[in-house]
């Protein structure tokens, strides 16, 4: 089993299927993602990373990780509850057409939408009324992950270098002397866009929390 705790970067692969069909709805392997049709050329495909405890995985994934061996491939059966959660008939709402026309909206069936500060999908369109379903599209759903846990990393300048490597960025990790294993960082990234380094000043911030990250 994997020895991992609160605040540690675990590095992994994964492809996320429906137990009913087979579905995949995701994947960190690129031939695995074309072969089944939700392959996206903005997608950076190959081993991700996760903090552990952050609630950053859903919590199903985070008991399976605690359940695996490293370095081996293992499917995991993820009930709603700990995986996108139970369907709930109070968040499907029906909403005048003319409430769209006044954002110049025409909503069709399908159609993802940002409403409310949350992500919505349209269900139907009819007599002028939308059928709004704020539900996850995979709530009430079981699935099965295929997880394979690659490195558990605890130490903070290589949970940094994970980071910037992962993200294809180079820059320069100098810790504050004395401060010991744990002690303060200054990362200073080099020729990054600003909203990449937004992006990875975020990451990095998340992850080892009081790190200085500036700009050369």
């Amino acid at each position: 089993m994997a020895n991992v705790k609160k605040g540690d970067l675990v590095k992994l692969d994964y492809t996320g299927r429906m137990a009913k069909t087979g579905q995949i709805f995701d994947t960190t392997d690129e031939a695995i993602a074309k072969k089944a049709g939700i392959w996206e050329s903005s997608s950076i495909y190959g081993p991700k990373h996760a903090l552990f405890g952050s609630g950053a995985i859903i919590p199903g994934m985070e008991e399976a990780i605690l359940q695996s061996q490293l370095g081996k491939s293992e499917d995991f059966a993820i009930e709603p509850q700990k995986a996108f959660g139970e369907r709930s008939s109070e968040l499907v709402r029906l909403i005048p057409e003319k409430e769209f026309a006044k954002q110049q909206v025409q909503p069709q069936p399908g159609m993802i939408l940002s409403l409310d500060n949350a992500i919505a999908r349209v269900k139907s369109v009819t007599s002028g009324r939308v059928v709004i379903d704020y539900n996850h599209p995979l709530a009430g759903e079981q699935v099965i992950y295929s997880i394979k846990v690659h490195e558990v990393i605890t130490d903070d300048k290589k949970k940094i270098e994970a980071i910037l490597s992962s993200n294809s960025l180079a820059g320069d990790i100098a810790q504050a002397p004395g401060a010991g294993n744990n002690g303060k960082f200054t990362v200073t990234l080099k020729g990054v866009p600003s909203e990449k380094f937004e992006a990875a000043a975020r990451t990095i911030a998340a992850v080892v929390p009081g790190t200085e990250i500036k700009s050369a």
